[in-house]
């Protein structure tokens, strides 16, 4: 009776003993891979356009029809619907943004009158150089003080070059039937703030660099401009003479 116990526990007894199976080394399961390669801090992502608008293909009495004005914005009539005015609003467009900072377009009657551009450096040896002898404009005492010990323009090596030390000044140019006008101030802001009340139409004086080319009668066309609205404003409109 014994033995026929004893047998079947120990059968029980070595089953229960047998070895675990041993688990693969998770060390040699690691599968390797290619190291990420990390981009450059620097990059940006960005679509590049597909358009672009140049600064060169302006040019004046052009019609509101003719031009492309996808990169530029309505920003309103003024006086009468005459007169209206267009800026800049893609800069992202424009070829020469590198040195150009903004634009408005001035249109009477349709036609391109004004062309007015915010400049990002100085081109007054540029200009001089291409337009030719200009007249000179200097309104404000420090600069008048100092020309009375300085000279206002130097011809060195077969160029015109002007006072660096000139900070305030205007320079215009007759050129056929349009005119040119480059206004400099390098006066700190403390000053141009105090002249914001001469800023009108988009017309900022305050701006370190302003090229404006315009029609030779534009003056006249604004004034007539301006005559009308005040006649509008008065009730002042001719009536038709009536037939005897």
């Amino acid at each position: 009776m014994k033995y026929f116990i004893v047998i079947p526990i120990l059968s029980v007894v070595l089953l229960g003993c047998t070895p675990p199976q041993k688990e693969p080394d998770s060390s040699k399961r690691m599968v390797e891979s290619e190291p990420k390669k990390e981009e450059p801090i620097t990059r940006v992502l960005a679509e590049m356009p597909d358009y672009y608008f140049q600064f060169s293909s302006l040019e004046l009495n052009q019609h509101l029809k003719d031009l492309d004005l996808r990169v530029f914005k309505h920003y309103g009539e003024f006086y009468t619907d005459d007169f209206s005015i267009y800026k800049l609003h893609r800069l992202d467009y424009l070829v020469e943004s590198y040195f150009i900072e903004d634009i408005n377009l001035y249109f009477i009657d349709s036609l391109l009158v004004k062309i007015q551009v915010y400049l990002r450096e100085d081109k007054t040896q540029e200009f001089l150089n291409r337009y030719g002898m200009a007249k000179i404009y200097i309104t404000d005492y420090h600069n008048k003080k100092l020309l009375e010990s300085e000279r206002i323009l130097s011809y060195q090596k077969g160029k015109y070059r002007i006072n660096e030390n000139l900070d305030h000044y205007i320079l215009r140019w007759k050129a056929d039937s349009m005119d040119i006008e480059y206004r400099v101030n390098k006066k700190p802001d403390s000053i141009k703030i105090q002249a914001a009340s001469n800023t009108t139409l988009l017309d900022d004086n305050r701006k370190r660099y302003k090229l404006t080319f315009q029609t030779a009668d534009y003056d006249h066309q604004m004034a007539w401009i301006k005559w009308e609205s005040y006649k509008e404003s008065r009730g002042l409109v001719a009536e038709p003479a009536e037939e005897q």
